[in-house]
């Protein structure tokens, strides 16, 4: 059992980390008369006497209360599903006795209440946040790792998602995109006919249309007026924003490339024909309003979100059509994880970035929108300053290679409805582009990359491995650059010769810094189970070095009915508990992480070094004897009990007799 004393002041540390340096402790008599009148008569023992709560603070129009024990096992109780309020549960148990607070709070302000219950002490404890408002019962909500999700810029948002079930405000808007782009395809298929992919570079097409003609719907009038049908004036639109100033890309072939891709919208029959089912519009007109009004202005607004509106289109489109993306091992990257990915390698303004496996450019809106972000804090009062470092990131830090044409084609656009029109993403194979060519006089500082996965399955093809690719990005870093890469787990076992000898030659040229084993659901519908691999370019693995390795499967994503892979209100907590493990040594369990010296023949995950370091539990050990016991009494009515009956040898040493 620990010290309640440091129980208290882990739990002050915590508090402080949400912005609350004082909170009311105990008696309370500080705090507003409204809340020290509420707790008239409200003590956790058997007396009514005043309430005491060990700490207790307001956070926007929401109270939350803590009590704190120092045994890891008086966390909570629960009866029939219930926090159990009464006493003596109430006096023994951290939550019981924050949720009795806050009940008794409620009832009398008529606020709602969050309750938490902290056990145990820094290095092995338990959080569990219940919340109760007047007329309910407490409600028991989630186990998490630190209470950022209860501060004052955050409870709202936690209490719609958490208490109330709704979306959390990025997945609010993801949805929006994924609902029109779900609009999109139904009608592309049926008034135009497009498969998947076709319909990706449309949306591009028409969306850089729009940012040169933003009045562009108003000449669609399904007619061949000087011989141009809607088609053709939105490809005409697209060009001459490709070719201004405004666009600013080059070089030119970089132009031809994507007009190469979009040139079938001139002519193509159905998208320009006029639809009387549409109200005597084309399709091409419907799909242009729908764009102008729902989309271009998401899109265009590279601090809005992380979220690759672009990338969501196209792996919709890929979805519903059944083309050739999975064929070809294309797994776009959720937006939420390309926004670790960019904090855990510490992406910030004056980082040189590349992803030599582009797709979407969903990793580079990801580092643009953190770069951009770090720009404010530098430089926001300096406007003239924050212009021209905002412009540097757009034209010289930002890099992408892909080689696949229509997602080289979209992620372009991407980057140009972004600002970023240089030369700087281009259509290549990263194994075929000269490295010192391709890292110039700028070098690179950090690399973001998801490769195509399960590409090496034949001797012909094993140079094409994920660990192949992860070699690569390391090769383009300058020294001590930073590479973030999400892979399956099969990679970091090194299943080949050839994989087996990457392994070993990664690291006695590059260090391992950390691989993280992510939410099995990451890849919701996919099937992939994937880690984040952390590593240091150009240093040698030292033997010595302790690699994290973290079990973050529960990263606060759940996959909702119908929605798929949303947040559950507890992310922020989970990812911030993350990097501070991670990033800081705040201390965990092995089930979380472990810190190992690894070689090349190991398997780089957590299931592979993990050992359980805590002492079974009295309720634990009564189970397993009780496991132990049933098994016994199965194998003797089974009449299989001589199979496990103890032998001893004989005095004269004979085969043994059976123990009755």
């Amino acid at each position: 059992m620990g010290n309640e004393k440091s129980t208290d002041q882990f739990v002050r540390e915590m508090l402080r980390d949400i912005g609350f340096d004082r909170p009311w402790e105990q008696s309370c008599s500080d705090a507003p008369t409204y809340i020290y009148n509420a707790l008239k008569g409200g003590s956790k023992g058997k007396r009514r006497g005043p309430g005491k709560p060990e700490f207790l603070v307001e956070s926007d129009n929401f109270l939350v209360v803590v009590e704190d024990k120092a045994d890891l096992t008086r966390s909570k109780l629960m009866l029939d599903d219930q926090i159990d309020i009464g006493y003596p549960a109430r006096s023994e148990y951290a939550l019981n006795g924050a949720a009795h607070y806050a009940k008794h709070l409620a009832e009398r302000t008529e606020k709602g209440v969050f309750a938490v219950g902290v056990a145990g002490a820094e290095s092995h404890h338990e959080v569990t946040i219940a919340y109760v408002e007047k007329g309910t019962v407490p409600r028991l909500l989630a186990k998490v790792d630190a209470l950022t999700d209860l501060d004052a810029n955050n409870i709202v948002e936690y209490h719609r998602v958490a208490v109330l079930g709704g979306l959390p405000r990025e997945e609010r808007e993801a949805r929006e995109i994924r609902k029109v782009s779900a609009g999109l395809h139904e009608d592309m298929r049926n008034y135009a006919s497009l498969e998947g992919e076709r319909k990706a570079t449309l949306v591009s097409a028409i969306l850089l249309a729009l940012k040169y003609q933003p009045n562009l719907i108003d000449d669609l009038k399904g007619e061949k007026k000087s011989g141009f049908t809607d088609g053709e004036k939105v490809y005409k639109a697209a060009k001459e924003y490709l070719e201004s100033d405004e666009a600013d890309l080059r070089p030119k072939q970089k132009i031809g490339a994507l007009l190469d891709q979009f040139s079938y919208i001139k002519s193509h029959v159905l998208l320009n024909r006029v639809n009387k089912d549409l109200g005597n519009i084309t399709p091409m007109r419907r799909f242009v309003r729908v764009l102008d009004h729902d989309v271009i202005h998401a899109v265009s607004n590279p601090s809005r979100t992380a979220f690759d509106v672009l990338g969501n289109f196209y792996g919709e489109f890929v979805k519903y059509g059944g083309s050739d993306g999975n064929a070809l091992g294309i797994v776009l990257t959720p937006h939420h994880i390309t926004d670790l990915m960019a904090e855990l390698i510490d992406v910030d303004a004056q980082d040189v970035v590349i992803d030599p496996c582009a797709g979407t450019a969903a990793f580079l809106i990801a580092a643009m929108r953190r770069m951009f972000d770090d720009a404010q804090r530098s430089y926001g009062r300096k406007p003239h300053m924050l212009a021209a470092v905002q412009r540097e990131i757009r034209e010289a830090r930002l890099y992408g290679v892909e080689l696949q044409d229509k997602l080289f084609a979209i992620g372009t656009t991407n980057m140009i409805l972004r600002g970023d029109g240089k030369a700087n993403f281009q259509r290549h194979s990263i194994f075929d582009l000269d490295p010192e060519e391709l890292r110039g006089d700028h070098g690179f500082t950090k690399a973001l990359i998801n490769p195509p996965y399960s590409q090496a399955k034949t001797k012909e093809t094993r140079h094409l491995s994920e660990l192949s690719f992860i070699e690569r990005a390391l090769s383009l870093l300058d020294h001590k650059g930073r590479l973030a890469a999400i892979v399956p787990q099969s990679s970091m076992v090194g299943k080949t010769k050839e994989d087996k000898a990457r392994k070993a030659k990664i690291l006695s040229e590059h260090t391992l810094d950390a691989v993280i084993t992510m939410n099995p659901d990451t890849f919701y519908g996919v099937g992939n189970h994937v880690v984040i691999a952390l590593f240091t370019a150009d240093v040698p693995h030292p033997k010595n070095k302790k690699v994290a390795f973290i079990n973050f499967k529960d990263d606060g994503y759940k996959v909702r009915q119908h929605l798929g892979l949303m947040g559950d209100g507890n992310e922020k907590s989970r990812r911030k508990h993350l990097l501070s493990v991670l990033n800081d040594g705040v201390a965990d369990d092995t089930s979380f992480i472990v810190r190992s010296e690894v070689t090349a023949t190991d398997e780089w995950q957590h299931s592979f070094f993990y050992f359980n370091d805590q002492p079974p539990t009295y309720d634990e050990f009564l189970a397993t004897v009780a496991d132990y016991v049933t098994w016994q009494v199965d194998m003797h009515s089974h009449g299989l009990g001589d199979l496990i009956t103890p032998r001893v040898e004989s005095e004269e040493g004979d085969e043994g007799t059976e123990i009755e």
